[in-house]
């Protein structure tokens, strides 16, 4: 994390103090856990997934979902991603360590996160995937490796429809790193329809991986991300 972001995080804690504003709801009314009010930590709760069913197209070997997408989850989601309230990274890794007991087969030899292109990462100053790849590794005790790299600075899959996300995603990814033999787990944010998950699968299936399994904070349905 550079020192810009470590700053930003700072002011960040000025203007988000725990105990203070949820960032489920947004609720300023105080609360005694970091991050959540009651009632958005009975809400996430409530929302658990666990082992689910991979994005359609064959290239995952199993997968897993901490919570579905909707009310706190998105909350934390989008604090995370559009407002870099980076601490809220090790909280969200937990429930993904959580959910990662429930792949089947379980077991993985590295994580790979879902990579942004250069020039966005500049601009946000982090990857919120990666970041979610590193305090999950630093739970299961995994390395972290960047195996894959966005070559194409593509469109927001978010304002998508899923024709538009797999043409979009269309050679926008290519190999970074040695996987060869390696079971690898993927990690992104949230999973919708799936595609650019299956984009860096392919990738990874390319590059000589022997399996691939997939692990998001949240699933959502489509128009939802």
């Amino acid at each position: 994390m550079s020192a810009r972001t470590l700053a930003a995080d700072g002011l960040l804690g000025l203007i988000y103090p725990r105990n203070a504003v949820c960032m489920g709801c947004g609720s300023h009314a105080g609360f005694p856990r970091d991050w959540l009010c009651e009632s958005c930590r009975q809400e996430l709760a409530s929302r658990w997934v666990g082992a689910g069913q991979p994005p359609k197209g064959g290239l995952f070997d199993g997968a897993a979902y901490g919570y579905h997408y909707g009310g706190p989850a998105s909350g934390l989601v989008r604090n995370l991603k559009y407002r870099g309230v980076t601490r809220l990274s090790p909280i969200m890794a937990k429930g993904m360590a959580r959910a990662y007991g429930f792949i089947q087969p379980t077991g993985a030899d590295v994580i790979v996160p879902v990579p942004m292109h250069p020039r966005r990462q500049r601009r946000r100053d982090f990857n919120h995937a990666e970041l979610l790849a590193l305090d999950t590794a630093a739970i299961l005790e995994l390395p972290v490796r960047l195996a894959v790299k966005r070559v194409r600075n593509t469109r927001q899959q978010a304002r998508l429809s899923v024709r538009e996300r797999l043409r979009n995603l269309d050679g926008a990814f290519a190999l970074a790193g040695d996987v060869r033999g390696k079971r690898v787990l993927l990690v992104d944010d949230v999973c919708t329809t799936g595609a650019t998950a299956n984009a860096c699968a392919q990738v990874l299936r390319d590059g000589g991986a022997k399996s691939v399994c997939l692990l998001c904070f949240a699933l959502a349905g489509e128009n939802e991300e």
